[in-house]
């Protein structure tokens, strides 16, 4: 049953004051001030893997749902298939970044919903016990979330859940509800509205057209002329490991057309500092998005992720791997 417009108003409010729902401006200043927190923590170090802000997994390559802006909305383009991160892949991945002392986030997203994973939780493990400090995150579409569910995945280590409402306001009072039954600090999980409110067609993101597997006027969107002149900095802050161990540039590569390494054959830090890489961020430090994905991507680039810019940027400067950059 759908709520009324007061009731909206008063969940919405609810839980915005208790910052727990959040838009996609609201959320962006959260990821920006994530960023700093951790610059600040590995400051009185001086290593270049310390611009690795984020690691994303993409565990599994299923999802229950088809939304508008996403490339699953047409199975020719991007079908469910039941491949899954293997756990030996997770604790290869694990062990590595307590190898080099990683102090980043780790992030289960990528193109599928993690909670259809079906050893989620010794996959959050096994990161826990490599990692027993760094913040271990999930997002889900909070279909199949239960009390039970939520204890499980927070008691395996899990740090915060991030649950995107894409059906309505209602879900606001659900989720609510099972969280506090779970007995989940309102700190620890984080809703998200991504449903769409009468004339918008925004769904509480920043659309982007997934480096072009995704039409957004589906959504109501209109995409940009390709390619953009604009610098990127995604593949200066963050790594997409993929269900089968393999390393894509850029966790909008939902077509996977660059894969720069697996983890099976390289270390995180070989492969983020390979030639490969060095080769995408020369071009898109200068704003060249001419090769593919990058010169079918709407992505806008540079909201985050700065301070991983230029930290990169030193490095191989202080390297003379660029020769005479301008940037």
């Amino acid at each position: 049953m759908l709520v009324t417009a007061q009731l909206h108003s008063e969940w919405r409010q609810k839980m915005v004051n208790e910052k727990t729902l959040m838009d996609e401006g609201g959320f962006m200043e959260y990821r920006k001030k994530q960023e700093a927190d951790h610059m600040a923590n590995v400051q009185e170090r001086d290593s270049v893997m310390d611009s690795l802000v984020t690691v994303e997994l993409n565990i599994t390559e299923l999802c229950n749902r088809k939304c508008p802006f996403c490339p699953r909305i047409d199975p020719d383009i991007y079908p469910n298939r039941n491949l899954n991160m293997s756990l030996e892949t997770a604790e290869k991945v694990a062990r590595n970044l307590a190898e080099i002392d990683s102090r980043c986030r780790i992030s289960f997203s990528g193109f599928g919903e993690p909670l259809l994973h079906p050893a989620f939780p010794d996959i959050i493990r096994a990161f826990r016990t490599c990692l027993p400090n760094n913040a271990i995150e999930t997002n889900t579409n909070g279909d199949k979330l239960t009390v039970a569910v939520i204890r499980g995945l927070y008691g395996a280590g899990l740090t915060t859940m991030y649950v995107n409402c894409y059906d309505g306001p209602e879900q606001v009072r659900q989720f609510t509800d099972l969280f506090k039954g779970a007995r989940i600090e309102v700190s620890r999980y984080k809703l998200r509205r991504h449903w769409s409110e009468d004339k918008t067609t925004d769904f509480g993101l920043v659309l982007n057209n997934r480096s072009g597997t995704v039409d957004l006027k589906i959504s109501g969107a209109e995409s940009p002329t390709f390619p953009l002149a604009r610098k990127c900095f995604y593949p200066f802050y963050k790594m997409l490991v993929d269900w089968n161990g393999n390393v894509l540039f850029c966790s909008n590569d939902w077509g996977r057309v660059i894969v720069v390494g697996s983890v099976h054959e390289s270390s995180i830090q070989d492969i983020w500092l390979s030639e490969k890489m060095l080769d995408i961020r020369k071009r898109l430090m200068v704003g060249d998005r001419l090769h593919s994905p990058c010169n079918t991507c709407s992505v806008n680039g540079t909201l985050h992720g700065k301070s991983s810019f230029q930290q990169i940027l030193k490095y191989y400067v202080d390297k003379g791997l660029l020769g005479n950059p301008t940037p």
